[in-house]
């Protein structure tokens, strides 16, 4: 007992972090538009998780947009997305664009948000715990300058959900794109909810031949460094605080932009982006679903499959 008042509140709580346990089960996911682009709405059927899930993806991250309470028709749409993913065998998380937050940080925008997830909350009670909630899929741009106004919403929509979901595990992403620096910002809510875990994002949009902060051409050392400091960064946060991280969106190539990069530069960057996250044990989901596969004619692309592979299943040397 003397010893055990050495050890900080914090660490106490984490010791037996529920979250730990379902991040640990993720493993590879995929980013999808399944709830959020109208054609892929009108596209979606039960075939598209069936196929994800035999392709080796392990858990889908379900995109959602709204503005205030969702009405009936899409709250239907995500029910049945969520139920088609279980069905698949696939772990589903339900994660909402933030509404307004990014551009209009503010009571208005909390209260929009918090709106919309106690709708959702509602439609979901009771659903098995396999289902997430991913709070915010990406906090930036002018709530960047703004951390009290994200760490309110978190606050406030972690009360509306938790009477209704006491054990549902939810995901919290810092600012500036959920970049892994800021990950401490959150200590204070992870602390007092053992099923809160910390979602953060590098290379969400891919890479770049010409930006430095995220450059890579043919895999140099010191491009590889960087991929690699934000993985030990991941770490020793996790390491220090006891919060598993998942790795919710990157890309193979810069797909937003035109895409420069072939196929086998994109096989070289996921190999490389792949095993340095496996092996950190930080599960992760490629964005997205429509740039492997086709929802209208339900089929793989491809010219895609060696992508794919590098993700799923990346040939990794010992040295990375």
């Amino acid at each position: 007992m003397r010893g055990l008042a050495l050890i900080p509140l914090f660490a106490l709580l984490t010791l037996a972090r529920p979250a730990n346990a379902y991040v640990g089960h993720m493993g590879v996911g995929v980013d999808a538009n399944w709830a959020t682009f109208r054609w892929e709405i009108a596209a979606f059927d039960e075939k598209i998780p069936r196929d994800f899930r035999a392709m080796g993806f392990t858990h889908v991250r379900i995109r959602a947009k709204g503005v205030g309470a969702p009405d009936r028709a899409y709250l239907d749409h995500l029910e049945r997305v969520v139920r088609a993913s279980l069905k698949a065998g696939l772990i589903p998380v339900l994660a909402y664009s933030g509404g307004a937050l990014n551009e209009k940080p503010g009571e208005a925008a909390i209260e929009d948000a918090v709106g919309w997830w106690r709708a959702v909350a509602r439609r979901f009670a009771g659903y098995p715990e396999p289902l997430a909630f991913d709070l915010f899929i990406e906090p930036a741009k002018r709530i960047n300058d703004h951390p009290e106004v994200l760490l309110a919403y978190y606050e406030r929509t972690l009360a509306a959900i938790r009477p209704l979901h006491p054990r549902r595990v939810v995901f919290l992403a810092p600012r500036y794109a959920a970049k892994p620096a800021y990950l401490p910002e959150l200590e204070p809510l992870f602390s007092k909810d053992p099923f809160a875990a910390a979602e953060s994002h590098f290379f969400a949009a891919g890479p770049s031949k010409t930006s430095l902060n995220k450059r890579w051409t043919a895999g140099t050392p010191e491009e590889k460094a960087r991929i690699l400091g934000y993985v030990q960064e991941i770490v020793a946060w996790r390491e220090k605080t006891g919060v598993p991280v998942w790795q919710g969106a990157w890309m193979p190539g810069n797909y937003n932009k035109g895409n420069d990069y072939n196929v086998l530069e994109q096989v070289r960057f996921a190999t490389f982006m792949s095993c340095a996250l496996k092996k950190a044990g930080i599960p992760y989901a490629v964005n997205a679903d429509h740039k492997f596969y086709d929802p209208r004619d339900k089929a793989w692309r491809p010219e895609m499959r060696p992508v794919l592979g590098a993700i799923l299943r990346p040939r990794c040397t010992g040295g990375r």
